[in-house]
């Protein structure tokens, strides 16, 4: 197990080496493609969902629950629009799968 800071929770919190690393490439990826400003809004959203998480009682965090908090976390501005009709629909279906950890492209 690694521990990793997040925004929102005093202590390190426990994670497996892979879900550490995605984290760390997604940040990365984010910092690189859109900005610091951005990258520091996805870490805070992703501390957020992990925060609920381990006040649920999880213990730790393995790479299905880090890809699914970073999959649903990482929401582009414009992506964060409403739709509405089939691309409403469409969306609503991806961010169910990036909940339950599915993937969630398209």
């Amino acid at each position: 197990m690694e521990h990793i800071t997040v925004a929102g929770h005093p202590e390190p919190v426990p994670a497996s080496p892979v879900a550490a690393e995605l984290l760390r490439e997604r940040l990365e990826e984010t910092r690189q493609k859109r900005g610091a400003e951005a990258a520091d809004q996805l870490e805070a959203r992703v501390g957020e969902r992990i925060v609920l998480l381990l006040q649920s009682g999880k213990p730790s965090i393995d790479l299905g629950n880090m890809r699914a908090i970073v999959n649903y976390a990482d929401v582009t501005p414009e992506e964060d629009e409403p739709t509405t009709g089939l691309g409403g629909a469409i969306r609503g279906l991806k961010e169910k799968l990036a909940q339950r950890g599915g993937p969630a492209s398209g």
